[in-house]
């Protein structure tokens, strides 16, 4: 869930625990509170207020993990200064996830420090804090050609989330790539979610989509993956 519409349910209809229980009663959960701060975009108490607000809509909700970003270059051309400073704030947003019991959930994503299993690997090292943990999403790693079971075969340790989409991806103009169902697209995703139930996988896994075609695509891929485990 975006953290937006936590807020907006706040500010228009009241507490979230009563959307909590609302949720309960359709037999729903909250995988995560979604935030876009990345640690560098904004300052450094407003990325802290951004994380305490997601936090505490993460613990009324029952969620397991917050979502974050990590910087807004990717991992190669950003200045050791700037990773640094994004390490010391992912610390504090660590120390401060221990107090609600939620851990931060790090995307793993193009243009960003966490864009190979390489440098998302070593980011976690350096923070070095049990409640970091990684938001695994195949599709993100595609982008730059990385194959995404030899990556979770480095990260499956550190994932405590997994987003589940596909492309007709181009690679020479991003823009025009094409989302399609999550068997359907570039990505063999039938082989991914074996690969989950090999490894004995216990969290979540989140279609992903947006745009005008999110509500059609996502109810195929649900179509697809309920074919996929009654073969």
């Amino acid at each position: 869930m975006w953290y937006g519409h936590a807020e907006q349910y706040e500010q228009q209809i009241g507490p979230l625990d009563r959307l909590h229980k609302q949720l309960q009663e359709k037999g729903i959960e909250v995988p995560a509170v979604s935030l876009y701060t990345d640690f560098v975009s904004q300052d450094e108490r407003q990325s802290e207020q951004n994380v305490l607000k997601a936090l505490n809509a993460a613990r009324q909700l029952h969620s397991p993990l917050i979502r974050v970003f990590a910087g807004n270059l990717p991992s190669h051309r950003t200045s050791p200064e700037k990773w640094q400073s994004a390490v010391g704030q992912f610390q504090k947003a660590a120390w401060l996830a221990d107090d609600y019991e939620v851990n931060i959930g790090l995307e793993i994503h193009y243009d960003t420090y966490a864009d190979t299993p390489e440098a998302a690997l070593a980011f976690l090292e350096d923070v070095g804090h049990p409640r970091l943990r990684t938001i695994f999403d195949g599709s993100n790693l595609h982008v730059n050609h990385i194959d995404q079971l030899a990556a979770l075969e480095k990260l499956f340790h550190t994932v405590s989330h997994v987003h589940l989409k596909s492309y007709h991806w181009n690679f020479d103009n991003w823009y025009v790539s094409k989302p399609t169902p999550v068997c359907q697209g570039d990505l063999d995703q039938e082989h991914f979610l074996k690969e989950l139930m090999n490894r004995q996988y216990e969290g979540f896994v989140s279609l992903e989509y947006f745009g005008d075609q999110a509500a059609a695509h996502i109810k195929e891929s649900l179509t697809e993956i309920e074919h996929f485990f009654n073969k």
